[in-house]
């Protein structure tokens, strides 16, 4: 029986969406099955688009809508709180069916970072997940309890940034 592990890759520089992508595609390789949930604002139409031509081994989710607004009125972060909350049960109930064998949670470190969601709730659904399951968890900021439950940790941090590179 295989032996899954958490990983996570977290940090101010781009790339950790891309680099789980990766991961993800490589366990498609393995003949695994893939759920990817996006959490806090990702709006890549072209990386979706892509994705969907994977299905059903891979499968994306994501539960924000789509705001043009930048304005966080209490209203928003209501919004927005809710649409995480459902992502965050959504996860839950993969793990409880396990009907994959790789769940990404791509932002959900953010969720922490800005309020939505508690380390001790990350955590919690962390203990959850069967011992063949991978997860990756992304995000900009690494908190240590959930550093502690990880099994590799790789943190993104750009050396030299410009336009081009965003």
């Amino acid at each position: 029986m295989r032996k899954g592990q958490i990983a996570i890759y977290y940090g101010a520089g781009k790339g950790k969406t891309s680099v789980s992508l990766g991961r993800g595609i490589r366990a498609l390789g393995d003949d695994l099955r893939v759920v990817m949930i996006q959490f806090m604002d990702y709006h890549n139409h072209k990386e979706i688009a892509f994705l969907e031509k994977l299905e059903p081994d891979f499968r994306i989710f994501h539960f924000e809508k789509y705001r043009e607004q930048t304005n966080m009125t209490e209203e928003v972060r209501k919004e927005i709180s809710s649409e995480i909350r459902n992502a965050f049960n959504f996860a839950k109930k993969i793990l409880d069916t396990g009907e994959c064998d790789m769940l990404m949670l791509d932002g959900i470190l953010e969720c922490i970072e800005e309020g939505y969601l508690t380390e001790a709730e990350v955590l919690e659904m962390l203990d959850k997940r069967s011992d063949s399951m991978d997860m990756i968890l992304t995000g900009n900021h690494l908190t240590d309890g959930i550093a502690q439950k990880a099994d590799c940790i790789y943190q993104i941090v750009p050396e030299k940034a410009g336009n081009v590179c965003s």
